[in-house]
């Protein structure tokens, strides 16, 4: 009996643990989206229809130096699709794929919006993710971490058992060291070999077969991660196979410590989850990026089903 209190305790810490981290999603009425300060939503409202038939919502908090604001979508006629995530809000092309792709095949869609700027980083003072030091911004595809429990949670919490995570992503032309300007290492190929004269694909990297037009492009491809002591599953590969097949480029990122990226956590800790990025080139016009992930994740929810054992419902536009 005297283990009794103890048990209680124990559990009445944990659900008030798990209550303090359940995100406060509040619904945004025709009136208030109106009066939303964020680009995205600017650029689309004037197309009629452009949130017919999705639900909308939002959560704000602080955690960490922070101050968070994000958006949720529902499709409303179907909730059961996808989980698709736009960490970065200066990624147009990005935020439209994931309207057409919600519309389309359904589900539920995280964005993050650091207001009217629509910066790549949310401003502030503190540690972002798992980063040690202070910081005056925090990017929030660096900020998974245990120790940020309220955004991680806010964003994973909307995630349903049986369903993929497909994460939007736009980047710039070329990659630090090519020569031309480039910046960060967002590319299929191998930096190194590339500096002394030879294309080929960086490490677990796979060049698409035929690529087709919109996708040959070392800066378009999909990344699926997986964790190194476990190695690339038959899943992950046949997935991969399938999708070079259709024309596109695939690099599985092999994750031993997190960076705080959405793919690193899901990797290391969330192993249930089948994981992927789409990464389309920043254009000026952001309908070029928006079609290249379109054709991108296409593929994958008809070629790849088997690594989440759940067919996605067939795809029908909501209007």
């Amino acid at each position: 009996m005297r283990f009794a209190p103890s048990l209680f305790a124990f559990a009445s810490m944990f659900l008030a643990a798990a209550s303090a981290i359940a995100a406060d999603w509040r619904a945004v009425d025709p009136a208030q989206l109106q009066a939303l300060q964020d680009d995205d939503i600017e650029r689309h409202r004037s197309k009629e229809g452009s949130f017919d038939g999705l639900e909308i919502s939002e959560t704000r908090f602080s955690e960490n130096g922070f101050d968070w604001h994000l958006l949720r979508f529902a499709n409303a006629a179907k909730s059961d699709g996808p989980f698709w995530v736009v960490p970065h809000d200066d990624e147009n092309a990005a935020f439209d794929a994931m309207l057409a792709g919600l519309r389309k095949y359904g589900g539920i869609a995280i964005v993050v919006n650091t207001g009217p700027s629509s910066s790549r980083r949310q401003a502030g003072a503190g540690v972002c993710g798992v980063r040690t030091a202070a910081s005056s911004g925090c990017d929030p595809n660096r900020n998974f971490d245990a120790r940020t429990p309220l955004f991680t949670n806010a964003i994973l919490g909307e995630w349903k058992a049986g369903r993929p995570i497909i994460a939007l992503h736009t980047n710039g032309d070329g990659f630090s060291g090519d020569g031309a300007g480039g910046r960060g290492d967002i590319t299929m190929l191998d930096a190194r070999a590339f500096l002394s004269g030879e294309r080929r694909a960086r490490q677990d990297g796979y060049f698409a077969i035929n690529p087709v037009p919109p996708l040959d492009d070392p800066d378009v491809y999909a990344i699926i991660p997986y964790h190194s002591a476990k190695g690339i599953s038959r899943g992950e590969a046949a997935c991969r196979a399938a999708l070079n097949r259709k024309g596109i480029n695939v690099w599985h990122e092999r994750v031993g410590k997190s960076d705080g990226s959405l793919s690193n956590y899901v990797a290391l800790n969330r192993p249930e989850i089948a994981y992927i990025n789409f990464e389309a080139q920043r254009d000026a016009d952001v309908s070029v990026g928006a079609e290249v992930q379109q054709i991108m994740f296409d593929a994958y929810l008809v070629e790849c089903s088997a690594l989440w054992n759940q067919p996605v419902a067939n795809p029908t536009m909501v209007r």
